[in-house]
């Protein structure tokens, strides 16, 4: 059971440690995709994160909306653009991505990204990294553990979506991260091909249905 934890919309100075300190424990590396706008704010959360062996990623710089609802040029770019110089020295090399899901609950679909966001994507060589397991913990912070084990074990590779950026739901993590251990998961920082439709810069086939042109958008 291959599983990939990934923590969204941090860093958050409640919320970041806790996840951190429960990874450390169990010596569990994670992915970790900021919004620009805090780590910005938190250069010393995105350094400890990166110093305990955990990947940075870009989740945009505002985490407004998705990047297929902007109406403005050059929106895009600059949600993109400020938050990998945000990032800075944590980046990875190629670069990480994860785009803003559409509502309700992190839909995927053509509103994750217009064409202005997918050239960019290209011209700098991002990874683009979607997500598998929605555990739903910004909306269940009392429950939203029940059933995620299951989820990953009829996945070839689980890639779930945590959010250390509402600290609240974090306190379940650590029983959740213990059952993953009791069922023998490898804990990794790669993608599954399946949740990587950009691949450092390199669009697949399976980006067409995830962008909005500009033209029918605008």
């Amino acid at each position: 059971m291959r599983v990939t934890l990934t923590f969204d919309n941090g860093p958050d100075v409640e919320g970041t440690p806790m996840v951190l300190s429960a990874l450390a424990e169990r010596g569990i590396p994670a992915v970790f995709f900021v919004v620009g706008q805090k780590a910005d704010a938190h250069p010393e959360l995105l350094a400890a994160a990166s110093s305990a062996g955990h990947l940075i990623g870009n989740h945009t710089w505002s985490h407004s909306r998705p990047l297929g609802a902007a109406i403005e040029p050059g929106f895009a770019g600059a949600e993109i653009g400020r938050t990998q110089r945000a990032i800075g020295p944590y980046a990875e090399d190629p670069p990480l991505f994860r785009p803003v899901g559409a509502a309700p609950g992190a839909v995927i679909d053509d509103r994750l990204l217009d064409d202005e966001a997918l050239n960019v994507l290209e011209a700098g060589g991002y990874t683009m990294a979607l997500w598998n397991v929605v555990p739903h913990d910004w909306e269940r912070p009392d429950d939203w553990s029940d059933g995620v084990l299951e989820q990953c074990k009829r996945l070839e590779h689980a890639v779930v979506v945590l959010h250390d950026g509402y600290p609240a739901g974090m306190g379940l993590l650590p029983d959740l991260l213990d059952a993953l251990v009791s069922e023998g998961a490898d804990f990794r920082t790669d993608f599954p091909r399946s949740c990587t439709p950009i691949v450092a810069g390199v669009a697949g086939s399976a980006v067409g249905p995830l962008v909005t042109p500009r033209a029918a958008s605008r």
